[in-house]
């Protein structure tokens, strides 16, 4: 207990210190770094608590949902490089290899697709699962993932973190790491900038989404100060497509459904296409937003044929919720986005699943165009 109060009269030690400095140039007491401000003070304390939870931490593994996206990659590659920086031996996991647009990033590579059911850690941090059921058939249980840290930007009642970092106004769970980081006084290097750039431009979209806030933006200046270079992120995310990925691209959209009225859209992944141009389960991610991004259309919609059932995934622009829709279809999903799996065949799912997004659309008010045409 002597070695827990001492560390953590440190922390409190560095944050006043902290604090003052950010006082003496800003004229405020506000909880977090200069460029994160507008942190919810109930988020602030959190991302303390994570701090010191770590700073006790040797041995710690990181892992996000199976089937990792953007977010899930940043933010689990930035924290681990941030805390191997800082002398801690960290072990990345996810059930599934990270996909090319993401495995470039510092420590990408070396993520571990299984975990040795002997393994344990001091401390296991969660980030982006939305619910833990998510975390991969290797999540150690209790007894081997010391204590266990979940980091989030979705809502989740309970946390089921024995310590919780839930920030629904986080752009992404980069921001998340980065006000840990802070606390822990990490000076931001290159590889750990990367990744969280990486985190943030995924989850804004490329800082086009309405969670593009002036907070996103400020991280995002103090990782470019730190060495990110702009193009070279962007050219590596979104402008090395795999040809299989654009042939699949191709085809998808080739059979896509409009509703009547235009505001719902649908497109179809066989396993067939799949197979014939060779393409993986990461080059199905974010081709559902070719079908979002028509004019007119409000909810998008991609169903993906597997051997035990059909994955769907749900998009919207806001006006149409996604939750209620994935609800009516036995899934789980937020306002802007859904993503779940259901039983049954590709013929049967698709009509299932357009009777319930037309359901839907009644209740959404008509454009000023649609009512001068009434």
């Amino acid at each position: 207990m002597e070695g827990r109060a001492d560390v953590g009269a440190a922390l409190h030690q560095a944050c006043s210190g902290w604090s003052a400095r950010l006082r003496a140039v800003h004229g405020t007491g506000a909880p977090l770094g200069r460029h994160t401000t507008d942190v919810p003070a109930e988020a602030a304390g959190a991302a303390r608590r994570v701090a010191e939870v770590l700073q006790q931490a040797r041995r710690v593994l990181v892992l996000g949902h199976a089937g990792a996206d953007g977010d899930v990659c940043g933010s689990s590659l930035g924290l681990a490089a941030a805390l191997r920086e800082l002398g801690k031996e960290v072990v990345v996991y996810n059930e599934e290899r990270y996909p090319d647009a993401w495995r470039w990033l510092p420590g990408g590579s070396a993520v571990a697709t299984t975990l040795n059911a002997r393994e344990r850690f001091d401390c296991t941090v969660a980030v982006d699962a939305a619910r833990p059921e998510r975390l991969g058939r290797d999540f150690p249980p209790p007894g081997r993932r010391g204590t266990f840290v979940w980091i989030d930007h979705h809502k989740i009642d309970p946390a089921p973190g024995d310590v919780s970092y839930v920030d629904p106004t986080a752009a992404a769970v980069g921001e998340q790491v980065a006000a840990v980081l802070e606390v822990l006084g990490h000076p931001l290097s290159l590889d750990v900038a990367q990744c969280l750039y990486a985190s943030l431009l995924a989850d804004t979209g490329g800082f086009r989404y309405g969670n593009t806030s002036a907070r996103a933006f400020r991280l995002a200046a103090r990782l470019v100060e730190a060495g990110v270079d702009p193009w070279l992120m962007t050219e590596r995310i979104y402008e090395s497509q795999d040809e299989a990925r654009m042939r699949l691209l191709g085809k998808v959209l080739s059979s896509m459904w409009l509703s009547p009225c235009g505001r719902a859209g649908l497109v179809e992944v066989r396993a067939h296409d799949m197979s014939r141009f060779g393409a993986r389960a990461e080059h199905v991610q974010g081709l559902v937003n070719h079908v979002r991004g028509i004019k007119g259309v409000e909810i998008a919609v991609l169903l993906r044929e597997l051997p035990d059932g059909t994955a769907v995934v749900l998009r919207s622009r806001g006006n149409i919720a996604a939750a209620p829709i994935a609800a009516a279809l036995g899934g789980r999903g937020h306002k802007n986005a859904a993503t779940f799996t259901v039983e049954g065949d590709l013929a049967s799912t698709r009509q299932r699943v357009v009777e319930a997004v037309l359901a839907a659309l009644p209740a959404v008010e008509p454009t000023k165009g649609e009512r001068a045409a009434e």
